[in-house]
């Protein structure tokens, strides 16, 4: 395995103030998750769609806002 394969993805999820207790004990918005491929942020994005106001995505250092591309794919 190379290396880059071993770093995780970082994925901040922003969620609507009504639905973040769901998601966070402290009821943050905010939520950060470590994960191993892109699919996985993107899967989690879909199940709880109507939950979340945008997602930001730390990958290869470089830092993507996938609610930039949210209108090309519905």
């Amino acid at each position: 395995m190379s290396q880059a394969s071993e770093i995780p993805i970082i994925a901040r999820y922003t969620f609507a103030p009504d639905r973040a207790e769901e998601f966070s004990a402290e009821g943050t918005q905010i939520v950060e998750m470590a994960l191993e491929t892109i699919e996985e942020v993107h899967e989690f994005a879909q199940e709880f769609r109507d939950a979340l106001l945008d997602v930001t995505v730390l990958v290869n250092g470089q830092v993507v806002s996938l609610s930039d591309y949210a209108t090309e794919n519905n």
